[in-house]
């Protein structure tokens, strides 16, 4: 579909003013021409409030260029923050809250300069993420929420948006809206050197199926190093997942927009006292209805990736924990 069929479709809320905003899957603002160095200039000023980027992938767009020879998009970064302290009683309560702590802040320019000479950036509704997740409590809703308008309060204040459009799903966010898994392991006498080994294979493995890890952060570490409490899980970690391929197919062939979904953020615990390493990420599904893809080939293709997640950890001796999350 070309990228002007594309921006049509997600534009229809000029139309649908009655539109209900639980079908909103992310939200984005503009600015005219090319505002990375503004969005640096944001990043920086994060900390005021409480933010710290867990990874800042800019420009990578370039990266596509040396791998594929394809130029697309005029700019796209991606920018994974998280506010460790406001987020620490959410993961507390629900350790699925991981698979958006960090989320993703997402910034692109199209090369049509005609017709949209503007830099986009937003995210996820907070509804969407939580929606995948599947979290249901409302005080956990609120506050999640409530940061994440703190962060989008900077956002106004710093780039002084003009513009904005969001984007409608026609269906449903997937019933399992996060592939869980779970490994069994014998405990070991160092549990902090089994989970660097852990570490080391995991990225080993997905490095053999053409993944990259896109960022890292032990929250674990971070939280005893915070004088925080933590003691609920004897680990806690998160890797960001990104498979270049893919998504030079999607990000860099008219689907820039997709990119508030990436780069994967994998979440990885050990509940207090037990031998089970749990992890959970969001399924490409919620892709895939999220922002309406239509095209069978490159939905086969999505999938087929996200399947080669799934055995991966299959390989490293995990099971599939078959849970339904989603409304």
């Amino acid at each position: 579909m070309k990228l002007k069929n594309i921006l049509l479709a997600c534009l229809i809320t000029a139309g649908i003013a009655h539109a209900n905003d639980e079908m909103v899957t992310g939200k984005l603002r503009g600015s005219v021409g090319n505002v990375q160095d503004k969005v640096d200039g944001l990043i920086k000023q994060i900390g005021t409030i409480g933010f710290t980027t867990v990874a800042a992938n800019r420009n990578i767009q370039n990266f596509y260029y040396q791998k594929y020879k394809e130029k697309n998009v005029e700019m796209i970064s991606f920018f994974d923050i998280i506010n460790k302290k406001k987020i620490r009683p959410l993961l507390l309560k629900n350790p699925d809250i991981g698979a958006y702590a960090p989320f993703n802040f997402l910034v692109y320019k199209t090369l049509d300069t005609k017709n949209d000479n503007n830099t986009w950036y937003g995210h996820l509704t907070p509804d969407t993420m939580l929606d995948i997740i599947g979290e249901k409590d409302p005080s956990t809703r609120k506050a999640f929420a409530d940061m994440v308008a703190g962060y989008d309060d900077l956002v106004t204040k710093t780039l002084k948006p003009t513009m904005k459009k969001k984007f409608i799903r026609t269906k449903a966010l997937p019933a399992k809206g996060l592939t869980k898994l779970v490994k069994k392991f014998k405990k070991p006498d160092d549990l902090e050197e089994w989970v660097e080994d852990f570490v080391s294979d995991h990225d080993g493995r997905f490095s053999k199926h053409n993944f990259i890890i896109a960022g890292f952060l032990d929250l674990k570490f971070e939280y005893s190093d915070m004088d925080l409490d933590f003691d609920k899980y004897d680990a806690y970690w998160v890797s960001l997942l990104c498979h270049f391929k893919f998504s030079n197919s999607i990000f860099n062939r008219g689907v820039p927009q997709a990119g508030m979904f990436a780069p994967c953020t994998v979440y990885f615990y050990i509940p207090k006292g037990t031998n089970e390493l749990h992890v959970g990420y969001a399924s490409v599904n919620n892709w895939i209805n999220g922002l309406d893809f239509k095209d069978p080939e490159r939905i086969k293709y999505m999938r087929a990736i996200d399947a080669e997640v799934v055995e991966t950890f299959k390989e490293m001796g995990f099971e599939v924990v078959q849970t339904s999350t989603t409304k």
